[in-house]
């Protein structure tokens, strides 16, 4: 951003010391004021989905939602479902979520040449993944001023370092944890913002205002110049208005997380990875719920009060698939709360924090009781400018990387035409945007 050179009407500004020290206290807001490409957030549920509850019914533009995406209602327009892609993990032979969790957003397979980890149960050893997850692909190409965090990810119950539990990677067998409670999460985030320039913040929005009369009044004065002077002025004017965006970037530092438990707790990391977003701490973000492999966790407000998720993701019977799909229907409700969330933060530029960011969910299976990776669920939202929405995609089988490469395109990477070790396709999904 460029400094404005503001003169005998600086007075307007309450001071020169006043507006800079807005800037000194939220530099990364410059960022913020105007987004250059819509930023990218990562969603993840384990264990793929119940397919006849999950796909929708009808064409590409007249489809129903179907009972686990109906709570997703209220985005439709700006969501875009997708069905149909296959994941591919490169090897001979896959131990089921394993081996997939870290092939979903790196697109690259897991090292089975070393043996830094061994399952018994299957009688193999392997490494970390061989990739670069997309996401810090792209926080590393990314232009314009750095904000405070390359990449922000949270998370719900992670567990500890292994292939099943890490999907983000900064380079091969470089994997990323996830702040996986919302205190931690806030402490991290939000924990060293001082009240006290939160409303010197403030103080700085009321005087932006000011800057509306200032750029009238060069409009009044305009007619009057000679050419030459006229594009001085309208610099000048450009400097102010840029200035305006910067002061009215306020970043409302979010109340610490109250009431967490098993049931709330996805939400609560959703209100912060929403105020994180429109306080222009990163560009690019990961929500991770849950594990991978063996995520035997219990939903007892659901009906799942034994076993677990994963175990009872492998009984095929009628009454565990309907109890299934009442979990997935919950993922989706909380999906649906995260784009809520995204929906009501303002943007520096007038808009909303989901208008301006990209968001993919996915899973490291299609269907779960039989590890089927043929066809993976996604849904991609948000990014009004470039996210063709109001659309569900099928198609059998779109390769994994094209999944990959829309993210990239989706914030401005436009040359990157394949993703992943493993991608045998060439550019983004056809049609998914406008």
């Amino acid at each position: 951003m460029k400094t404005p050179r503001i003169t005998s009407r600086r007075a307007f500004l309450g001071g020169s010391i006043a507006a800079g020290s807005a800037l000194s206290l939220f530099p990364w807001l410059r960022a913020a004021a105007a987004p250059a490409s819509p930023r990218l957030l990562l969603f993840f549920t384990p264990h793929g989905t119940v397919w006849d509850q999950w796909r929708p019914v009808g064409g590409e533009a007249d489809f129903a939602l179907s009972p686990i995406l109906e709570p997703l209602a209220a985005h439709r327009d700006r969501m875009v479902i997708v069905d149909g892609v296959q994941l591919d993990v490169g090897t001979e032979y896959y131990i089921p979520h394993t081996y997939t969790m870290p092939l979903l957003w790196t697109g690259s397979p897991i090292d089975t040449s070393t043996a830094e980890f061994c399952r018994e149960d299957h009688g193999q050893c392997f490494g970390w993944n061989t990739g670069v997850s997309v996401d810090q692909f792209i926080a590393s190409q990314l232009a314009g001023p750095p904000t405070p965090y390359g990449s922000i990810e949270l998370g719900l119950g992670c567990g500890g370092l292994h292939p099943a539990t890490r999907m983000i990677y900064t380079a091969p067998a470089m994997p990323r944890s996830p702040l996986d409670s919302p205190e931690l999460a806030f402490s991290t985030l939000f924990g060293g913002i001082n009240p006290d320039q939160l409303q010197a913040e403030k103080d700085a929005r009321r005087r932006a205002s000011v800057l509306d009369r200032v750029v009238a009044d060069f409009g009044e004065r305009r007619a009057t110049l000679s050419a030459a002077d006229k594009l001085r002025l309208d610099a000048h004017s450009d400097s102010i208005r840029e200035l305006e965006l910067t002061l009215t970037a306020v970043c409302e530092a979010p109340a610490a997380p109250a009431g967490v438990d098993s049931q709330t707790a996805i939400d609560r990391q959703s209100d912060l990875m929403a105020a994180a977003l429109g306080c222009g701490l990163s560009r690019v973000a990961s929500m991770q719920v849950r594990i991978a492999d063996n995520d035997n966790t219990l939903y007892p407000w659901l009906g799942l009060t034994e076993g677990g998720h994963h175990t009872m993701s492998h009984d095929s019977s009628a009454g565990s698939q309907a109890t299934l799909a009442g979990l997935y229907r919950w993922y989706a409700e909380r999906f649906a709360y995260l784009l809520d969330r995204l929906a009501a933060t303002p943007d520096a530029d007038g808009r909303s924090v989901l208008d301006n960011t990209l968001v993919i969910w996915g899973s490291e299976l299609g269907r779960a009781w039989d590890h089927d990776i043929s066809n993976v669920p996604f849904v991609f939202a948000g990014a009004t400018d470039v996210l063709r929405g109001g659309r569900y995609l099928s198609g059998s089988p779109i390769v994994h990387g094209r999944v990959l490469v829309s993210a990239c395109h989706a914030m401005g990477l436009v040359d990157v035409e394949q993703y992943g070790s493993l991608d045998t396709g060439v550019g983004p999904l056809p049609g998914l945007f406008l």
